[in-house]
């Protein structure tokens, strides 16, 4: 969140950094399975892969099932057969692989450190080389099930290359988190041979796999741009809800949030400051739903009423508790006093201290959009007002990142959007945070995208 200038703040706690298709995670993790214990493995050759190494058997089982998610889903989206990968794969540990070993060519280098931490797909020579050490780093941390959509994402620039797709950067590399997407969705159908899960299953993958996102701040037009957190993210959940055929719609005409600090920004890379934040917060879910009712956005007419606006009311260390309920909450509408009540010590300041500023608004829009529910004459104690109202987070977060809501003295800093993600995976799962509906956070985080998406019109307004 920034103030508009000419005073400006950035936000960012989440460092994410990328090189080529690398990843540095941040969070803790939840280690997740994923993997069949009754599947015979694959015959499939993997160049330089170690006898007996486990991420060299999940990588090779997920390679095979990628290849024949492609084989049958190739036609349907692009006509004709995907072929084969004519270089084919090729493991490599920096610590163990000799550099004599790997073929001359423009796809390895002769230090094998320079292929450290890293898995990429080169279409000079039409192969797929991953580093297995790095990827048993990650597979310990997250669960075996990441390795598999690493492969997805890598397969996927196989897929792309082998339609002659030519995008800029940002275009192919959220394109081939949409395929990955699609792929799991396959998974999730009980159609992979080696690999099951359940949706509920993969918010560690939302918060490892995923964070393929660029370093906050950097240009969407860089030469290898993968895009924000958010980019990949939704483009991931995309793929999954929507099929590979609206993967490969990806254009550069596609909302991207990636944005570059402006000067202030680069200098600062903090935070506003919390009070600050909590103030800003009110105001701008005031003017945003004041809008939404009275007076609409571009493309959005307006809901019809007026805002009877609650108050926001701070609950520190004690939960946000409704007179008489006994409830124990962090966060919480009360109809009966129209106030948003939040646990500021236990849950909303370590949210800004852990994810960032725009935390703030993420979490406190959650009841304020009860409270608007509430004076429609609609429900706010179930499930279904619980999706209205992350969705509803979403649209907020759209209308103020294209700069549409009136009179607001802050604005959208790169990053923010993020983060907004980022919160609904790591606390709005809690049931001190959102207790009805018992959601995961991969379900959040999509009602939160179709907002972000589609506006209103998706939220049950």
């Amino acid at each position: 969140m920034r103030v508009r200038p000419p005073a400006a703040a950035a936000l960012l706690t989440l460092a994410l950094t990328a090189t080529g298709c690398s990843t540095v995670v941040v969070g803790v993790a939840s280690p997740a399975g994923g993997v069949r214990t009754d599947a015979t493995d694959a015959d499939l050759t993997v160049h330089l892969a170690e006898e007996g190494d486990e991420t060299d058997r999940i990588a090779r089982n997920a390679l095979a099932d990628v290849l024949s998610y492609w084989d049958a889903t190739y036609p349907e989206v692009f006509g004709g057969p995907f072929g084969p990968v004519d270089g084919g794969f090729w493991s490599i540990d920096p610590a163990e692989t000799d550099p004599a070993d790997l073929p001359e060519g423009p796809c390895f280098s002769d230090d094998v450190e320079d292929l450290a931490d890293n898995a990429y797909y080169c279409p000079d020579e039409d192969l797929v080389v991953y580093d297995r050490a790095w990827m048993t780093g990650l597979a310990e941390d997250y669960g075996p099930f990441v390795v598999a959509e690493i492969v997805a994402h890598e397969i996927a620039h196989a897929v792309q290359a082998h339609a002659g797709l030519e995008d800029p950067s940002i275009v192919a590399e959220t394109q081939a988190e949409c395929f990955a997407g699609a792929w799991t969705q396959w998974v999730v159908r009980g159609e992979s041979a080696h690999f099951a899960v359940r949706a509920e299953q993969l918010d560690p993958y939302l918060l490892g796999y995923v964070y393929f996102g660029d370093e906050v701040g950097s240009s969407p037009d860089a030469e290898d741009a993968h895009g924000s957190v958010f980019d990949q993210l939704s483009a991931f959940q995309e793929g999954y809800a929507d099929g590979p055929a609206a993967c490969a719609a990806f254009d550069s005409s596609r909302l991207y949030t990636e944005e570059e600090f402006d000067g202030d920004e680069a200098a600062t890379g903090g935070d506003l400051p919390y009070e600050e934040v909590v103030a800003n917060t009110d105001d701008l879910l005031t003017a945003f739903w004041d809008q939404a009712l009275t007076r609409g956005f571009p493309g959005t007419d307006p809901l019809g009423g007026v805002l009877d606006a609650p108050e926001l009311r701070a609950a520190d260390g004690a939960g946000a508790v409704c007179g008489g309920t006994g409830d124990e909450r962090d966060l919480q509408y009360c109809p009966g006093d129209d106030s948003v009540r939040y646990d500021g010590g236990d849950l909303v300041k370590p949210a800004y201290v852990e994810v960032g500023d725009f935390a703030v608004p993420t979490l406190l829009g959650l009841p304020y959009a009860m409270a608007v529910r509430e004076q429609r004459g609609l429900s706010v104690d179930d499930a279904a007002a619980v999706t209205a109202s992350v969705c509803a987070t979403g649209w907020l977060v759209r209308e103020v990142h294209r700069g549409a809501v009136d009179g607001l003295d802050v604005e959208i800093s790169p990053g923010d959007v993020d983060e907004a993600a980022v919160v609904l995976l790591r606390y709005a799962t809690e049931p001190a945070v959102v207790p009805v509906a018992r959601l995961s956070g991969f379900e959040l985080v999509d009602d939160f995208r179709r907002g972000f998406v589609d506006g209103g019109v998706a939220c049950g307004f």
